[in-house]
């Protein structure tokens, strides 16, 4: 029964799981005005990116977009293509919550 339940939570994860989230390091802006309006303009040129934010002092940008229509490497080209350095954020190897859930669950 549990593993019953455990793949039709998952299988409704990956079906209604369309948006995503991912840090970016952002290198080469030389202004909070127009550096940041012009990175905001590239990514608003992108199909599929739902929201943005670009951190100038920290030298970073947190995009939310659909999986299904845009990825990280494009993300990455199109400020590569304003001549900026960017590059994916590491993040710390954490299980989501749900998982720890169920792996606490099932333990």
């Amino acid at each position: 029964m549990k593993k019953i339940l455990f793949s039709i939570v998952c299988i409704l994860g990956v079906c209604m799981a369309a948006d995503k989230t991912s840090d970016f390091d952002v290198k080469g802006m030389m202004c909070s005005g127009g550096c940041v309006k012009k990175i905001n303009r590239a990514m608003d040129s992108i199909e599929g990116i739902k929201s943005r934010e670009v951190n100038f002092e920290k030298s970073t940008m947190t995009v939310i977009y659909d999986d299904k229509k845009v990825n990280e490497d494009m993300i990455v080209a199109a400020l590569k293509a304003n001549n900026y350095s960017c590059s994916l954020k590491e993040k710390p190897n954490k299980d989501s919550s749900i998982i720890s859930f169920f792996k606490n669950l099932f333990n």
